[in-house]
């Protein structure tokens, strides 16, 4: 079933910049029998879900706060509807399913779709149109109003170009407008979420590690919105590579703001050489990137010494501890 999360890497297209709002349908169309709907698509503002459908029941379920305007809500769901149906129907096609899956038979196979637009903030320019599909976690096609690209393992899935010139026109006529349009609906409806804009607190933890006389040096940024930001440790001024660091992913907290972290593990001997690490910040609600410096002092060292102490006398008294039940079962036994 790794196909129902494939949508993953997918994700990683809807980001835009600080200045930009985006809107993204994705649709999951799911070949064999599974405990999920057949088909199901979400809507997102942002990172926000505004709409769920659900064939099964064929209609959308709003996810945001009912509106006093229902007769241009009506209007926007009649656009979206328009949408998911138009993928729907050629998702389900017999002959679009033979293409995809013309090499496996059986089991469960999931296709995705994801398309969606980007409106930025400054002049209020929409993005083309854009999609992508991808077949059991697979890119298999990514799409504008201007290009069409297929995965070379689909050969099958290319089109002529009279067919692809009429999608094209589809894509700018219908799909760019409703999109845009949607946008901008729920742009409005939800700005006290999607608009405001909350600071990042940093941290900058550093504890001794017992086990293996280390330190543990993390960066932690948490209760900012929006989710994008930019964070980074250096040493001596210089970024620390991704290798050396464990990275958090960027997760959210219960009141719909986020927090990410880095983490970096420091060897004793590195500690005796007096590197300076700085967590490094930077977020649309900072002027500055915000940066926080750290510095191993003699402090550092004698609590890893400690530590190594402890470890060494835990060991000490274990060994004694043996040694003394060795000798009492020896005597016993003589």
């Amino acid at each position: 079933m790794k196909g129902i999360t494939a949508l993953l890497f997918l994700l990683q297209a809807t980001a835009v910049n600080t200045g930009s709002h985006s809107l993204w349908a994705f649709a999951t169309f799911i070949y064999g029998q599974t405990q999920f709907p057949e088909f199901s698509g979400v809507v997102m503002l942002d990172d926000l879900q505004v709409l769920y459908y659900d064939r099964n029941i064929k209609k959308w379920l709003s996810r945001s706060q009912p509106s006093s305007t229902n007769v241009v809500e009506d209007f926007i769901l009649e656009g979206a509807n328009i949408v998911m149906e138009d993928t729907y129907n050629s998702m389900r096609n017999p002959a679009h399913r033979v293409n995809l899956f013309s090499n496996h038979t059986g089991g469960v196979h999931v296709h995705q779709r994801l398309g969606g637009c980007v409106l930025d903030n400054d002049n209020d320019k929409p993005s083309p149109f854009m999609g992508w599909e991808a077949y059991d976690g697979t890119e298999v096609i990514r799409y504008d109003m201007h290009n069409r690209t297929v995965n070379p393992l689909w050969p099958q899935l290319m089109w002529s170009t009279l067919k692809e010139k009429t999608c094209q026109m589809i894509y700018i006529n219908i799909y760019q407008p409703i999109c845009i349009r949607t946008l901008k609906y729920y742009l409005e409806k939800e700005k006290n979420i999607v608009l405001r804009k909350e600071r990042p607190r940093v941290r900058l933890i550093h504890k001794p590690c017992t086990e293996t006389g280390e330190m543990k040096v993390s960066c932690l940024a948490t209760g900012f919105y929006p989710r994008h930001i930019v964070l980074t440790m250096l040493r001596d001024g210089h970024p620390i590579p991704d290798e050396e660091l464990i990275l958090g992913e960027v997760l959210p907290n219960g009141d719909g703001t986020y927090q990410t972290r880095r983490t970096l593990s420091i060897h004793s001997e590195e500690l005796r050489e007096k590197h300076h690490y700085t967590c490094s910040v930077t977020h649309l609600t900072l002027d500055n990137k915000l940066d926080i410096n750290w510095e191993p002092d003699e402090g550092s060292d004698v609590a890893v010494i400690s530590s190594l102490v402890v470890v060494l006398v835990l060991v000490l008294v274990f060994t004694i501890l043996l040694f003394v039940i060795y000798t009492r079962r020896r005597r016993v036994t003589l």
